[in-house]
């Protein structure tokens, strides 16, 4: 296995595959932008290099074996834009939980890969099964559903067959990013330096 040649664990591999992606997140920051600026940036960097490397999705999000101290970088300039932002002691650890699990657990959901497949299959099949599926959807039972399918198929989590590689849900990310920042504005228990 690869991680044998380069030295240390399977876990320190996936260390350094996820500090290559956080560990250049803010090097391209401007230290006097305003806080809430730095964090909508650095999450717009993070989805742009995950989006580069969808691969790495699943390892980044839903993998504790890529955390680690390589990641400091990144754990460093989120924490600092939230204490700018208000955030001191202990009200930090809640404020940077939601930020990464929300955006980066947003981009592991939208980089999902599709159902691995036996070696030989067709993965297409999968898709075309999957979207014929969606498109039976009952308009009795689900009424709603149905109505809003033109808007909403292969185009929201659950009922879509192609991963965010093939169709980017970036107004989406937008959305959440905004709610996300503009929440913790709003709550910040002290106030911003």
């Amino acid at each position: 296995m690869i991680y044998w040649h380069v030295g240390g664990t399977k876990e320190d591999l996936f260390a350094e595959i996820s500090a290559s992606i956080t560990g250049s997140l803010s090097a391209s920051l401007d230290d006097g932008m305003p806080w809430d600026s730095r964090l909508r940036q650095v999450f717009r960097n993070y989805r742009t290099l995950v989006h580069r490397h969808p691969a790495v999705a699943p390892l980044l999000g839903a993998q504790m074996k890529s955390n680690g101290v390589a990641n400091l970088d990144w754990v460093e300039t989120i924490l600092t834009a939230l204490e700018e932002g208000g955030y001191r002691g202990d009200a930090l650890r809640p404020a940077f939980n939601v930020l990464v699990g929300g955006l980066a657990g947003f981009v592991t959901m939208e980089l999902a890969p599709a159902p691995v497949t036996r070696p030989g299959s067709d993965s297409g099949k999968w898709q075309a099964l999957f979207a014929e599926r969606v498109g039976q959807i009952d308009p009795q039972r689900y009424p709603l559903t149905a109505r809003a399918l033109p808007d909403i198929s292969n185009r929201i989590f659950v009922l879509r067959w192609q991963n965010g590689a093939d169709i980017p849900y970036g107004d989406s990310f937008e959305l959440l990013l905004d709610l996300l920042i503009e929440g913790l504005k709003a709550r910040a228990p002290t106030e911003p330096t």
